[in-house]
């Protein structure tokens, strides 16, 4: 998909909160308390005011940790996101266990995009604190930000073995998985679980909408989708706006129209042409001029089932193994019953490792060719193992 930032993530900033104890008496703990009970009144410029006062005049490193680490929760809320990120910082140089302001750090960093600098606080937290989820969450939607979909499907997933009731992190792992192994049917399938455990998550809906509206092209489906949304987050929802003009467009196509796009010519002796000159580049092991020509092949005709499938050999032998999965279940939509593409769908998986995928697809292809689902069983068996 090209507009992947129409994607929704959902959560939000989770910033850690945390307070000293002081009678007022020292320096700087007056202007403190007060700074306390000008932010639980939610006025947040006195109490920003208020508590840089109280940073410059406060003693010890402790205590000045947990104000640089509360100014900068106040300075995010104000919209002052560079301001916050150096308080952070500040807390932690003075006192990085003592505030939580080292994950308000890595969480910020990750909101201003500077996905790079997130990356490195927040594994540096992972190192010293293995179990912290939160920290684990944020690090797999960094890598989802460097479109790292391998990286961010390995940290989501280790999140989700602690905390599997995450709706933000099961529908960030639907994307993640989207993007890692463009299966649109396996993120629809993980968003509807999604919304059937979390009915008002709006954000499941959304990502259902843009799904079937740019990657499966269903105009109908993905209408109501955008409606569930906006029934969901209301107009004021983060993709409210986008929502609504996807509705306009879509409501102005009719009933009648099957896609989003003008059906497009089709040139089978073109693609014909293309496929003949992918084989004799992959005989001569020539497999990415062959991946070339495979694809034009598919623009040619889409519908060509050996383009389809000889494209996904070519990635197999290129070690592309992900990209081999997408043009072996292409091959597979076309023609559920041949039997050499789910052959090499369920090699292609094994070879990720990714063995549940790969054992289904050899007990699907056991029941239209036992001897060789048998095959591809046994050979499962023996590499897991080693």
């Amino acid at each position: 998909m090209k507009n992947k930032t129409l994607l929704l993530i959902g959560g939000g900033v989770c910033l850690l909160f945390a307070v000293f104890s002081g009678c007022g008496g020292n320096p700087g703990e007056k202007d403190y308390n007060k700074a306390m009970t000008s932010w639980k009144k939610n006025d947040l410029v006195r109490a920003q005011s208020q508590l840089e006062k109280a940073i410059r005049k406060l003693s010890g490193n402790e205590k000045k940790s947990v104000a640089n680490n509360q100014l900068g929760i106040i300075r995010w809320n104000l919209g002052k996101h560079d301001q916050a990120i150096e308080s952070f910082a500040e807390s932690c140089r003075l006192g990085e266990d003592l505030s939580g302001a080292n994950l308000n750090l890595g969480i910020s960093l990750y909101y201003a995009g500077q996905s790079e600098q997130a990356k490195f606080e927040l594994t540096k937290i992972l190192s010293e604190d293995p179990d912290n989820t939160v920290a684990r969450f944020f690090l797999g939607l960094v890598h989802m930000q460097l479109k790292d979909w391998k990286g961010a499907s390995q940290e989501i997933t280790e999140e989700l073995r602690t905390d599997p009731n995450n709706a933000a992190g099961q529908n960030a792992l639907a994307l993640a998985e989207l993007h890692l192994n463009r299966n649109s049917d396996a993120a629809v399938k993980r968003l509807k679980q999604l919304l059937a455990a979390h009915p008002d998550y709006a954000p499941a809906a959304y990502n259902l909408a843009v799904i079937h509206d740019q990657w499966l092209r269903n105009p109908g489906a993905a209408l109501g989708w955008y409606k569930q949304y906006l029934q969901k987050a209301g107009e004021k929802g983060e993709q409210a706006e986008a929502a609504n003009e996807a509705i306009a467009r879509l409501g102005k196509m009719g009933p009648e129209t099957p896609s989003l796009t003008p059906e497009k010519q089709t040139n089978p002796a073109e693609a014909a042409q293309f496929i003949a000159q992918g084989t004799k580049l992959h005989a001569a092991k020539q497999y990415r001029e062959a991946v070339t020509q495979y694809e034009k092949a598919i623009k040619a005709d889409p519908s060509q089932v050996t383009a389809h499938y000889n494209l996904g050999l070519s990635h197999y032998e290129l070690q592309q193994y992900g990209e081999a999965v997408e043009a072996f279940s292409n091959a597979l939509k076309l023609d559920q019953g041949s039997v050499n593409a789910r052959y090499m769908l369920a090699l292609s998986y094994a070879r990720q490792r990714k063995w549940s995928d790969a054992e289904r697809e050899a007990k699907a292809l056991k029941k239209i060719d036992v001897a060789r689902g048998e095959s591809v069983l046994k050979y499962i068996s023996d590499a897991r193992k080693r």
